[in-house]
């Protein structure tokens, strides 16, 4: 594991997670934090009508971090999660956060966990409280067995958001927009955790699609962009989406307009079929890694 440098990064945003390391340090005391990626988003403009950087072209860096609690941490992982991205927030960045308790990370470990193998091993210790040394890198998976492991796992959790999104379907052609809307949400949610598990062998715990996205942002921007919300009208849009799974629940005044359940049904059918290609990209790159045995087997399609 990587302990010192990150390669390519400026120094800028170096100061600026060290400040950040340092400020979830002080709000949170976990026992390690490990960085697992980064992404900066610059915005370039230029324009006849404009003064200099009047449009803020500021670098905005994105930290994937995995914060490992103590065996005494009684916050839950979405309260440490917020306590995070407020430290975040508060110094011009984003991060997208994973925490577990130390010792389930440990046993995950041992247990050939996908993620947790390749963030101990790849990773960027950031924080070490007693300095204790990672554990020895597991073997890896055999990828016959993987491609078995993350077909299954597709098959169930995007075969589930395929079903929402059919239902949501049905639920707008007969009126029902509020319910459509929150098919709408768990086809996304779904289609986020079956992405999820192929690509970073990550189960996500959460209902908030904010932070699904956020996750997946590490190695796909085109699903992140099916929600830009970079304009108040399409962060509108998005809260819709991402509120509906508690909206629908305990708002009894909840309402969603024809109009906009008709886009979130355009937008989740995208993102659907972008999720599909990431899927069949991961498993192609899978099969032309597979050695080739004999006698073969027969795989009927």
């Amino acid at each position: 594991m990587d302990t010192v440098t990150f390669k390519n990064l400026p120094k800028l945003h170096m100061n600026l997670l060290a400040q950040l390391v340092q400020n979830i340090v002080n709000a949170i005391s976990p026992a390690k934090i490990i960085c697992y990626g980064y992404r900066i988003n610059t915005i370039n403009h230029w324009s006849c009508f404009g003064e200099p950087n009047m449009f803020g072209d500021k670098p905005i860096p994105t930290f994937y971090l995995l914060i490992l609690t103590n065996s005494n941490e009684r916050r839950s992982n979405h309260e440490i999660s917020d306590l995070a991205e407020q430290c975040a927030t508060s110094l011009g960045a984003n991060v997208a956060i994973i925490s577990q308790h130390l010792e389930t990370a440990n046993n995950a470990f041992e247990n050939n966990s996908r993620f947790i193998s390749a963030v101990y091993n790849q990773g960027t210790i950031l924080f070490n409280m007693n300095g204790s040394v990672m554990p020895v890198a597991a073997n890896e998976r055999n990828v016959s067995d993987l491609k078995d492991l993350i077909n299954d796992s597709w098959n169930r959790y995007f075969g589930m958001s395929q079903r929402f999104l059919t239902t949501a379907d049905f639920c707008f052609s007969n009126g029902w927009y509020e319910q459509a809307v929150f098919e709408l949400h768990q086809s996304v949610e779904h289609a986020c955790a079956a992405v999820l598990r192929v690509i970073m062998g990550f189960r996500p715990t959460t209902h908030n699609i904010s932070r699904l996205l956020g996750l997946i942002g590490n190695f796909s921007h085109a699903l992140t962009m099916v929600f830009p919300r970079q304009t108040k009208e399409e962060t509108d849009l998005f809260n819709i989406l991402n509120r509906a799974y508690s909206e629908s629940r305990y708002n009894d005044k909840y309402v969603v307009s024809v109009e906009v359940a008709n886009i979130l049904r355009v937008r989740v059918a995208d993102f659907l079929s972008i999720a599909q290609e990431i899927y069949d990209k991961k498993r192609l790159s899978l099969e032309s890694n597979q050695q080739i045995s004999f006698p073969l087997k027969y795989d009927k399609k």
